[in-house]
């Protein structure tokens, strides 16, 4: 099969590359190991969810699978409070500050999947693969786990945090371990969540509601490594009383708690974000603390730079798999998770109870981001739109 590129990954980004690069006129093909889920065969509330942004969700409204997603049935949110246990105040952003009717979605990520694939099984300008996995590159040719032969002039490599692109590319990547772990899940509370996400840190690690349906949220709970096996062989009586002490109470009991899923941290950074014909995208680029919920995010901006970058190549008649288009990209691009990245490990810094003299500190933060309006503005663009500009 001889296609314009080839999409190795068949994941929320990587669907969404497909689908972007199609609809700009390119036949791609898309690889994924695993078979992609119906949207009908997606429970509303599943272990694995993104918190898209404002810039996500206008993103795929350009592709046209937002009106199936607002069918099956997503919520905004439109405030988040963050404060911390050992200070006093908090912060709250609230939608109509920015002039926005929603700060964002919680939506699960299999939705997101589902509705990008249903897209791509009908668009002509796409070959879907399913069901098979990378196993080499060799130029311009790649080889799938059933021996078939996919020939594109360029390779995007969206096949997530382990990435056999990136490896096969021998791309280095620079890693760092947070020693901590994410407990993730659903979980029903005694009072509402009002729309809103609801995120406390503790000396453990932040604790974060997430809104979903009617007194529904998404869990994520970031603990040290050492309490991982704890947490998930905690009963569902003794979880729902730990998170509720965990979140101080702030929306009551946990009333009920459904499957819980949990993963250490670790930042991940490509060294560069091409080689040759490959290209990287989301994960397998970067990955960053999820506490500020960007990571599915940050891969939708970098699939829309590729996209723009390779379509301005196009229309001025250069070659756009040539190595001067695609570090155009790479500038787009690299500076920017780099600086989100750092953010995010300053913020889990910050609000590390490890040393006294951080506590001022942490009190000041929330004074600033409370009555500082750039502070509080810095804030809103990264919640809004992924970025710190």
């Amino acid at each position: 099969m001889k296609v314009d590129i080839a999409v190795i990954g068949g994941g929320m980004v990587g669907a969404a590359a497909a689908l972007a690069l199609a609809q700009s006129g390119f036949v791609v093909a898309v690889v994924e190991p695993s078979q992609p889920p119906a949207l009908a065969d997606v429970a509303p509330c599943e272990t694995r969810v993104s918190a898209l942004t404002l810039a996500s969700q206008s993103f795929l409204a350009q592709l046209d699978v937002w009106q199936p997603l607002q069918a099956w049935g997503v919520q905004p949110f439109t405030a988040m409070h963050v404060w911390s246990d050992d200070t006093t105040g908090e912060v709250v952003f609230r939608a109509e500050e920015a002039g926005v009717t929603a700060l964002g979605w919680v939506i699960p990520n299999r939705a997101i999947q589902a509705v990008l694939w249903q897209a791509l099984q009908t668009h002509p300008q796409v070959h879907c693969l399913p069901g098979r996995g990378l196993e080499a590159i060799e130029g311009e040719q790649v080889r799938l786990s059933d021996g078939s032969m996919v020939r594109a002039r360029l390779l995007v490599g969206a096949d997530g945090a382990c990435s056999s692109v990136r490896a096969l590319a021998s791309i280095p990547l620079d890693t760092h371990e947070y020693g901590q772990a994410a407990i993730v899940g659903c979980l029903r509370t005694q009072q509402s969540h009002e729309n809103a996400c609801w995120q406390r840190y503790t000396a453990d690690g932040p604790v974060a509601f997430l809104a979903m349906a009617d007194h529904i949220s998404s869990l994520a709970w970031y603990l040290p490594m050492d309490k991982l096996e704890w947490a998930l062989s905690l009963s569902d009586e003794a979880f729902a009383a730990a998170v509720a002490q965990a979140a101080g109470y702030r929306l009551g009991e946990i009333e009920w708690v459904g499957e819980r899923a949990g993963f250490p941290l670790v930042r991940r950074h490509a060294q560069r974000y091409f080689k040759g014909n490959v290209v990287l995208v989301g994960d397998a680029a970067h990955t960053i603390h999820p506490q500020a919920g960007q990571g599915v995010n940050l891969g939708f901006l970098d699939v829309m730079a590729l996209r723009e970058v390779l379509n301005c190549a196009r229309q001025a008649g250069m070659d756009w798999a040539a190595e001067a288009v695609l570090r155009r990209y790479q500038r787009r691009r690299y500076g920017d998770n780099l600086l989100v990245q750092r953010a995010m490990d300053g913020f889990d810094a910050l609000f590390a109870h490890d040393l006294p003299w951080k506590r001022p500190l942490r009190q000041g933060t929330l004074t600033l981001g409370r009555l500082l309006p750039p502070a509080r503005h810095l804030l809103m663009d990264l919640a809004l739109f992924g970025r710190m500009r």
